[in-house]
């Protein structure tokens, strides 16, 4: 490990933010100020827009969204206009906690196109949109097979013409009359 500058944080900030939904502006402000504010050992600090600016590479208008949203939400404190600290006391905050989600390893589908669940068997609705698009691509294939082609010779013949194209191109630029003698 290099002998690089840190900066403590505080277990339950850290601990709160894990556990709190909020945009990706949200945390690179808030990365930011703890860098400003804490990585300096100060509670707050006076830091301008410009300073976010080029700190986290957001434009100066996502940079006052994002400090106003923190400020409503009990985040962040701001007093005299621009000395800013991060809200320590984060059972104040307001922000929503991130919701927990838990997939199930088991969700199959038969053959018959049924979701299994933990909970049985479930027939999965088709919307117009799906149906639509499954016969497109039926009559797709219909059309290659009438042709005598299966979906993967078409794609061997298509990367043939592609080259052969390549290749026409090449010569045609390769033997390119000189823009004088073309515009007499």
């Amino acid at each position: 490990m290099t002998k690089e500058g840190f900066t403590k944080i505080p277990n339950h900030i850290l601990e709160t933010l894990a556990k709190t939904k909020m945009p990706n502006s949200a945390t690179r402000y808030i990365a930011f100020l703890i860098r400003k504010t804490l990585g300096f050992h100060k509670t707050e600090d006076y830091i301008s827009n410009s300073q976010f600016v080029k700190g986290t590479g957001m434009r100066k208008g996502h940079v006052s969204r994002t400090e106003r949203m923190l400020q409503e939400n009990n985040v962040i404190t701001k007093r005299d206009n621009r000395i800013i600290g991060l809200n320590s006391n984060c059972e104040e905050w307001k922000l929503l906690p991130k919701q927990v989600t838990v997939t199930n390893p088991c969700n199959k589908v038969t053959n018959s196109g049924e979701k299994v669940t933990l909970t049985g068997v479930h027939k999965i609705n088709d919307t117009k949109e799906t149906k639509q698009k499954k016969e497109n691509f039926s009559s797709f294939n219909k059309t290659l097979t009438e042709y005598g082609r299966t979906p993967e010779e078409q794609k061997a013949l298509d990367k043939k013409m592609a080259e052969i194209k390549e290749k026409l191109f090449g010569l045609r630029d390769k033997f390119k009359m000189p823009e004088r003698i073309r515009n007499k």
